[in-house]
């Protein structure tokens, strides 16, 4: 059963905890409902059937990493880890948008995969190298893309203040 699990996340047998993590959260992703590789490609149904057995793979693989562990016991990740602190007065919505995928364990290319967005826009978001970015209509859906991967809870809230910012910097 085990076996079925690493490979249901795409892992390893000796992947660590954070690798698990990220497999987790990249499998999640892969499967949401609203995300642009499969939403046409199965029923809503088998779609949650998928997510529920993404869901007991990475309890079972985190549990015999755990179990392997030196220290067993303290290797566990909850995989519904508490979002960062929402965006600080002053942090540009590229920081909190970087913030939060250092925070998930997520590189930029697991971002990219995820989205199918070039790694190098998805630098040019997070550093706010706004002369890089391409027109607003294409970087509204990045930063709403970007966002929905990350799971936060008001994609379209941050988008709006990504573009609010970029018409600034404009004028």
């Amino acid at each position: 059963m085990l076996s079925k699990d690493y490979k249901l996340l795409d892992l390893d047998k000796d992947a660590t905890v954070q690798d698990a993590r990220r497999a987790y959260h990249r499998m999640k992703a892969l499967y949401a409902e609203s995300s642009l590789a499969t939403y046409n490609l199965m029923l809503s149904e088998e779609r949650a059937e998928k997510l529920d057995a993404i869901e007991r793979a990475y309890m079972r693989v985190c549990m015999e990493i755990e179990s392997r562990s030196p220290t067993h016991g303290s290797a566990f990740i909850p995989a519904q880890a508490a979002p960062p602190d929402p965006p600080e007065p002053g942090e540009s919505i590229g920081n909190y948008l970087k913030r939060c995928r250092e925070h998930l364990g997520l590189t930029i290319r697991d971002i990219a995969a995820r989205t199918k967005i070039r790694t190098t826009y998805l630098e040019h978001i997070e550093s706010d190298r706004i002369s890089d970015l391409p027109a607003a209509v294409y970087l509204r859906g990045f930063v709403l893309e970007f966002a929905r991967a990350l799971e936060l809870p008001d994609p379209e809230a941050i988008t709006a203040v990504y573009l609010k910012r970029i018409e600034r910097e404009d004028e």
